[in-house]
Parts: structure tokens; C-alpha cells; sequence
């Protein structure tokens, strides 16, 4: 187990009819413990006894935060378990039980408070930046997508109950979490390039239209205005003033498909600084 003695919680979904976790390899003791949600709704509980999952919960679900607030709601009333962290992992990621154990103790020697692992390069994705970076263990960030997340649980504690404000989890990512974070001052976030996963299936969010008549675009628009109105009441109520950075990389930044030209514009000194670097450590092989 990592140096932080409570355990951790791993969520991983299922659809109920593919055989259950097969993008996850059993190679070791799990150091956490497990909660399966099947999203088909239908109780297919004997089906993932071989995995033996603390908690087992078949919920009809539309997309993943909709499946996050499932599972906040069922773990609100079914334990007090103060765990660690908890992490959200789509049913068609590859990981081993390795990686996880691995992965909760770089996060717990860090003392991160959120964190996800790299991309592989032959995964699907939406975001450049969170592809593998060789010889980078963990790389500072303002968010982590919501394909895999990994809380502190009082971050996930604290924004349970405005889970159920995108069903798509797009913006619960992006603007929610990070606003909690600020709130709570639990701020640390990185992409843990130690441990590698891979996202086999293509992305099937974009252009849905939910139960609520809204599609991952005008969610996002709708969770930017809730979080700068949760922030505006926290500053006003605490009279603490969030930095200008935070604005300017998370609250006041708009999401939408392509690239902003101006946010491509300030790539160019990075990308120049690590050419260089990349020709300076070429230079002593």
C-alpha cells in the first residue's frame, strides 16, 4: 500500500453485456478498492463476482456525469468510508492492476489532490496535452479530462452535489473541479506521465443530444456561467480573492471545437523551448 495508509476507490463502468473490465489486466493485488457500475441499468451483479467489488451498482446512465453523480448519490447513502482518492475510469481503457497501485502511490508521494495518467500515443483523444511525455513523471495542470479522472475524495465530496449539472461531464472537468479546487484550497493537479493508459474506442460524446435537450457543447457554455457564479459567491462570501491566473487559464476560457488562433499563438515560445531542449539532450548521447 502507499505511504498514505487509507485506501482508494476505483470506478469503473460497464455496459452489462461485453465481459466485464476486459481493458483491465489483473496482474496484481489491488492496493483499492473497486466500484463497477453498469450503466445498462440491468442487475447483472454475478456476472463481476470474480472481481470482487466493494460496491456493485446497475444504473441506467446517459453518459459519464451522469454516472458520476450516480455513483456520488449511492455512496452518499450506502458509506462512510473516507477514502484517499477516487478515480472514474471508462469501460474501454486499458490499464493494469499494476498501473493503478502505481499510480495511487506517485499521487500520494506528490501529494496531488487530482491527476489522471498519460495517453499512449495510438489512443483516441480530444486534448494534445495530456499524451505521454518520455522522460516526464508527473507534469503540473489546471484540469484533467473527464474520460479518467482521480480525486482527492473531499474534492469530489465538495462538488457531488452539482454532479448532476452536465450530463455529459464536459465542463465538469474543465471548469467544475478546478473551481471546487480553488474553493477548498485542495489545488494540486497533474498528469502522471509514470503510468501510461490507452483509450482503445474512438469518442462518442461529441454531437449527442440528452435526456435534457442539450448536447456536450451547451452544457459546457452553461456549467463556464455556473462556476463563475459559484466563484463570485465564494469570493464575495470569503472575501479572498482568486488569482488573475486562474481566470485566465480555467474560468474565463472557452472550449470549442478547433483552436483558438491567439491560444496557437502562445504555444509558439514552449514549442521553441522544448526544440531546444530536445536538441540540447540529443547533443550528450
Amino acid at each position: 500500500m502507499s505511504q498514505n495508509q487509507t485506501k482508494s476507490l476505483v470506478v469503473v463502468s460497464w455496459d452489462g453485456q461485453s465481459d466485464p473490465l476486459s481493458h483491465i489486466l489483473n496482474d496484481a493485488t489491488p492496493n483499492f478498492d473497486l466500484f463497477i457500475i453498469d450503466y445498462s441499468g440491468v442487475n447483472h451483479a454475478q456476472e463481476v463476482q470474480a472481481w470482487q467489488p466493494s460496491f456493485y451498482l446497475a444504473k441506467k446512465s446517459e453518459c459519464k456525469g451522469d454516472l458520476m453523480n450516480h455513483v456520488y448519490e449511492y455512496l452518499k447513502e450506502h458509506t462512510k468510508t473516507n477514502y484517499n482518492y477516487i478515480g472514474f475510469l471508462d469501460d474501454d481503457l486499458f490499464f493494469t492492476i499494476a498501473d493503478l497501485n502505481k499510480l495511487f502511490f506517485i499521487a500520494a508521494l506528490e501529494k496531488l489532490d487530482v491527476f489522471q495518467a498519460s495517453l499512449t500515443h495510438d489512443s483516441y483523444y480530444n486534448h494534445r496535452q495530456f499524451i505521454h511525455k518520455a522522460g516526464t513523471q508527473v507534469q503540473a495542470t489546471w484540469w484533467v479530462e473527464i474520460m479518467s479522472p482521480f480525486y482527492a475524495y473531499e474534492v469530489f465530496l465538495a462538488a457531488g452535489p452539482y454532479l448532476n449539472k452536465s450530463i455529459s461531464g464536459t465542463g465538469t472537468d474543465v471548469y467544475l473541479i478546478p473551481t471546487i479546487q480553488q474553493i477548498i484550497g485542495k489545488t494540486k493537479t497533474a498528469v502522471v506521465h509514470a503510468v501510461q493508459m490507452k483509450h482503445c474506442r474512438p469518442i462518442r460524446t461529441d454531437n449527442r443530444i440528452f435526456s435534457n435537450q442539450k448536447n456536450n457543447l451547451q452544457e459546457i457554455v452553461e456549467m463556464q456561467s455556473f462556476c463563475k457564479e459559484l466563484m463570485a459567491n465564494h469570493t464575495k462570501a470569503s472575501n479572498l480573492q482568486p488569482s488573475t491566473e486562474f481566470f485566465k487559464e480555467v474560468l474565463d476560457k472557452k472550449y470549442i471545437y478547433g483552436i483558438p488562433l491567439a491560444y496557437k499563438i502562445r504555444r509558439i515560445g514552449p514549442m521553441l523551448k522544448n526544440l531546444y531542449k530536445l536538441l540540447v539532450d540529443a547533443s550528450y548521447r
